[in-house]
C-alpha cells in the first residue's frame, strides 16, 4: 500500500499492511512489534501507522527475526554441512559428552 498523505515535511507513515509488506512480514507480525514496544505507531481512527523511518530502522538495527521459512533453510544448510557427524545425537548426549571430556582433562591436569 503507499504511504498514507501527510502535510510537506512531514514523516512517511505506513499502515500495518503495508509496513508488513515493505519488510515481507504478515501484518500480525508488525502489531505485535507494536504492542510489545519494538516498533512505535500511532493510530488515527481505526487504523495504526508507523513511520517508515522507524520500519527501515528495525531493519537497519537487524531486529527482525527471521521468518520461519528462513530459519528451516538455515537448520537444513547447517544439517547439510555438518552431515553424519551430529546425526542422531541429541543436544542432552552432547552436553554428556562434553563433561566427560573435561572430567578426564581435569583428571589428567590434577595427576590422577
Amino acid at each position: 500500500m503507499a504511504p498514507i498523505r501527510q502535510a510537506e515535511g512531514e514523516e512517511a507513515l505506513l499502515d500495518v499492511r503495508g509496513a508488513a509488506a515493505l519488510v515481507g512480514r504478515n501484518p500480525e507480525t508488525v502489531r505485535r512489534w507494536v504492542w510489545s514496544g519494538r516498533l512505535p505507531a500511532r493510530r488515527s481512527g481505526r487504523r495504526l501507522l508507523v513511520a517508515r523511518a522507524d520500519i527501515e530502522a528495525l531493519v537497519r538495527q537487524g531486529a527482525l527475526v527471521p521468518t520461519l521459512a528462513e530459519w528451516a533453510a538455515r537448520v537444513a544448510t547447517t544439517r547439510d554441512r555438518w552431515g553424519q557427524e551430529v546425526s542422531g545425537r541429541s543436544a542432552a548426549d552432547l552436553v554428556i559428552e562434553d563433561r566427560r571430556e573435561r572430567s578426564r582433562a581435569m583428571d589428567t591436569h590434577a595427576g590422577r
